[in-house]
């Protein structure tokens, strides 16, 4: 690969010269400047950025660290990064622990996460990026952070302990509410709920948030109508069953995949979803329009999630005035297919 020396050498200049040219910084005639970039060109010449990011005290790089980039929210929270730092001329760098892929918990396997997210951040400041966003797998507190005081860190999908390090998350206490209010202002009040694990932060949000809805309207709530799952299809279909002897007329699933499980049962034993019970899903996955009948659920901002942690991170680079603290809570959409109908 070519080299500033290499340009310089058949542009008959000094190296000093080459590097003003290409990093406009001006100082040369017209006709060395064209000759230059003339012979930079026809040498495919590329940049060394990691040199160049050694020079500067803004490069205009960011570091994005993933807890499993395989999870099914992140891409699209890094596709929102990646479009937002494009807008403001920032180039990333990304690093993925694959934490879902190895196994490793990080409350239950502590010191073999807190080895890898520092070898992550260890990377990162290898390669003198201006900040680290960090983007958990699903919505939970991250325990162990290495100091980071050099440099500047947001979190997205998850939250930290240092309460001075602001969160972009989505409000799934008032997607639970909302869910809940979309059922009851449809007629419905014997409302079935299959959770997701119980130390789930997304349960336990979700759920308070429907409980709360139905305060609001005086509906009493009934602890049988509420089981647990693992946000897995079989459970879905395994507590259709038990839900179905209270005789509900909807039930709210909190995982897309769960709520096909409910489909597969309803399908099995001739109920039809949209007909003789009103179902809706979280997270609108890929499987929401493809089922049938199409599912209707909750749409998570994850693109604007990403958006909105780059524009924080990238404003606190530059020095700008930010206007946010802690947890910033985004809202959620109810995307409406042929699952759910008025009674």
């Amino acid at each position: 690969m070519a080299n500033l020396k290499d340009i310089a050498a058949r542009a008959n200049v000094s190296v000093a010269t080459v590097s003003k040219v290409l990093n406009g910084l001006g100082g040369s005639s017209q006709e060395t400047t064209e000759l230059i970039l003339s012979i930079a060109k026809e040498l495919n010449y590329r940049p060394n950025l990691i040199a160049r990011n050694l020079k500067k005290q803004n490069n205009k790089s960011i570091g994005i660290i993933t807890e499993d980039i395989t999870v099914f929210n992140t891409p699209p929270i890094v596709d929102g990064i990646g479009a937002y730092c494009e807008d403001r001329g920032y180039h990333y760098f990304q690093e993925n622990l694959r934490l879902n892929r190895l196994g490793i918990d990080p409350v239950l396997n502590k010191d073999e996460y807190e080895k890898i997210v520092n070898d992550a951040v260890d990377f990162m400041m290898s390669m003198q990026v201006n900040g680290l966003l960090y983007i958990g797998s699903h919505s939970h507190k991250v325990l162990s952070i290495p100091a980071t005081k050099d440099t500047h860190f947001v979190c997205a999908y998850c939250s930290s302990t240092d309460s001075s390090v602001i969160s972009v998350l989505y409000d799934d206490k008032k997607a639970g509410y909302d869910v809940a209010k979309y059922l009851i202002d449809a007629g419905h009040k014997s409302i079935g709920v299959i959770t997701g694990p119980a130390e789930s932060i997304h349960t336990m949000n979700r759920l308070a948030g429907f409980q709360e809805a139905l305060y609001d309207y005086g509906i009493p709530y009934n602890p049988r109508l509420t089981v647990q799952g693992d946000w897995n299809r079989d459970s879905g279909y395994l507590l259709t069953e038990q839900l179905l002897k209270n005789d509900i007329t909807a039930i709210v699933s909190q995982n897309d995949l769960m709520a096909i499980g409910i489909i597969d049962y309803c399908n099995t034993n001739n109920i039809a979803v949209g007909r003789d019970l009103a179902l809706i899903g979280f997270d609108n996955r890929e499987v929401s329009t493809v089922c049938r009948p199409t599912l209707t659920t909750v749409e998570i901002p994850l693109f604007e999630i990403g958006q909105t942690a780059a524009e924080i991170l990238i404003d606190k680079i530059e020095d700008r005035p930010i206007d946010k603290t802690g947890d910033v809570l985004l809202d959620c959409t109810i995307i409406e297919r042929e699952s759910t109908m008025r009674i």
